[in-house]
């Protein structure tokens, strides 16, 4: 960790601020939020993290998003087609002047594991607040909790696991890398909030009240094994079928905060007990 991360505090001080104004956003503190986001954003653009394109666009963007609930009925389809390409353009840093942070390169958990890089971005937490001022229920429950259901959706998990394991895709492999916090924030925060605000809280949601529970449920995980399939089609599969436990956490758990919680512990066990990202040839 000191000699990957050595010179770097001061930028990493700005992802520490960006993390602080999710929280807050996550608690609901969108006031609260606000400060530290824009400290974040300054802060960034001082140390070159942020170029000026991203500080000029995301609050143009975000002023936008903040407008959706109010625009008229038979403009909302419009409003919701851009918010998504928003919220793409930003999480798949297509979005000028969005910075990146590597904390890890070419690494090794373990010595049957595949070397990789572990990078903290700010795309991503960009566009769960566009989320959070665009829908103003995206932190509801949907539901009162269902325990069975839960219940199911970890062992629906483990399951994934023990397949993954017979099929050679990782093995047992206990790690805790120096850089273990850094991940641990940077995956809670800036990966799994955005990504389940996105599809569990948005896309879910959303369909649910239109197609009902189960096919939103379905569609909102296809698309999440899609946005995986870079690493190819059977991690888009697994991938898929680790978004159908998470949106059942979401629908029957408790919400976002319980879909979140899915998403990170299950990535956080595949870190620390087997082969990550992957088991070596």
């Amino acid at each position: 960790m000191s000699s990957t991360l050595t010179g770097l505090w001061p930028e990493i001080a700005v992802w520490m601020l960006l993390a602080a104004a999710l929280a807050a956003g996550w608690a609901g503190w969108r006031a609260t939020a606000m400060p530290f986001l824009a400290a974040a954003m300054v802060s960034g653009w001082w140390l070159g993290s942020l170029g000026v394109p991203a500080l000029l666009i995301f609050p143009a963007c975000l002023a936008a998003a903040s407008r959706l609930p109010a625009i008229p009925a038979r403009f909302r389809p419009a409003g919701h087609a851009v918010l998504i390409l928003a919220c793409l353009a930003f999480s798949l840093g297509l979005v000028p002047g969005l910075g990146r942070l590597t904390v890890a390169a070419d690494v090794l958990t373990g010595p049957q594991s595949v070397p990789f890089r572990y990078s903290l971005g700010t795309g991503k937490p960009l566009a769960f607040f566009l989320l959070l001022f665009a829908l103003p229920g995206l932190l509801d429950r949907p539901q009162d909790p269902d325990a069975k259901r839960t219940g199911a959706a970890a062992i629906l998990l483990a399951g994934l696991f023990a397949t993954a394991l017979a099929a050679g895709m990782i093995r047992w492999e206990l790690s805790v890398p120096d850089w273990l916090p850094f991940f641990c924030l940077g995956n809670l925060l800036l990966t799994c909030l955005p990504e389940e605000a996105f599809f569990r809280g948005y896309v879910q949601r959303g369909l649910s009240h239109r197609l009902g529970i189960w096919p939103a449920l379905a569609v909102s995980a296809a698309l999440f094994g899609l946005a995986h399939i870079g690493g190819g089609p059977l991690l888009a599969l697994f991938a898929g079928l680790a978004g159908l436990a998470y949106g059942a956490a979401f629908q029957f758990g408790g919400g976002l905060g319980c879909a979140v919680l899915f998403h990170f512990g299950f990535n956080l066990a595949h870190l620390l007990l087997f082969t990550y990202p992957a088991a070596a040839p």
